[in-house]
């Protein structure tokens, strides 16, 4: 008995060290059924081509279903409607990336994993110095802006865009590109965007999958950080309508790992040259 004790005993530690040292052999938290999270294209932050799905966060969250033994679906829509489908017909369970605003927490679960810098984007070649600061922008009144429509960088972005329009003096496009288009002709004489967007602007391929040439070069750009534009939180919205209790505590605990182990910088620096991370990200909530 004593020998036969010794052994179950021998037995347990070595199974339990077995499953320590390969995780995924140990019992897992699972999902109960598909998670949905519907991407935009959107640089270099998920690339479609045809019927795959890439970028820095698809790839991510597909490393966090191998661990968790979680399936997700990525549905491809409009960027103008990846919102919508989220924060009003609750048609999608994650939402990332995402700005965090004070509307959106009212409605979903925000879970913080990294900082951008909004950042003023103007030609060099342009006959004024930029402004330093909001109320410096605000006071050029013959300044335009083109931004993409339904980009959030935060609260304080959110009030500037309302005065810019309350001026009619912003232009909503559809892209990205269309943005660096309109300020290369002069039709506009600014941007507000996080670095990270215009690099995925210039370099990632496009719907015809091959990225703009004429856009290639970014050093005739100037990037100067606006006082009383803070950095903007970004991270995932998770749906406390659609996602079942239990799917959303191993989802939000597992995405704000991933912000807190390397999981998402490693994904980042896939994608991303150092320089153009140090000018923009700080990963971490």
């Amino acid at each position: 008995m004593r020998a036969a004790a010794r052994l179950f005993g021998l037995g347990r530690g070595w199974l339990l060290g077995l499953a320590l040292a390969s995780p995924h052999l140990a019992v897992q938290a699972q999902c109960s059924r598909t998670i949905s999270m519907p991407v935009a294209p959107t640089g270099f932050n998920a690339l479609v081509k045809g019927e795959q799905v890439q970028g820095v966060y698809p790839d991510l969250m597909r490393q966090i279903g191998e661990r968790l033994g979680c399936d997700f679906s990525f549905p491809v829509v409009p960027r103008a409607r990846l919102a919508l489908m989220f924060f009003d017909s609750r048609e999608a369970d994650l939402f990332l990336p995402a700005s965090r605003t004070a509307e959106r927490d009212r409605k979903a679960v925000f879970v913080p994993m990294l900082k951008l810098t909004p950042t003023l984007i103007t030609l060099k070649a342009g006959k004024e110095a930029p402004p330093s600061d909001v109320r410096g922008l605000l006071a050029r009144g013959s300044w335009r802006a083109a931004v993409v429509r339904s980009y959030t960088w935060g609260d304080e972005y959110d009030a500037l865009l309302r005065q810019l329009e309350a001026d009619k003096r912003v232009d909503y496009v559809a892209d990205l590109r269309t943005v660096l288009l309109m300020l290369r002709s002069g039709r506009v004489e600014f941007s507000i965007l996080p670095p990270t967007l215009l690099y995925s602007a210039v370099h990632a391929p496009g719907p015809d999958q091959e990225a703009l040439p004429q856009l290639a070069a970014i050093d005739d750009m100037r990037f100067q950080p606006l006082a009383g534009l803070p950095r903007s939180e970004v991270g995932a919205y998770l749906s406390n309508q659609a996602l079942s209790p239990a799917d959303l505590a191993l989802l939000r605990e597992a995405l704000a790992r991933s912000a807190r182990d390397g999981s998402l910088l490693r994904s980042l620096q896939h994608y991303y040259p150092p320089e153009v991370l140090r000018a923009d990200v700080v990963v971490g909530p």
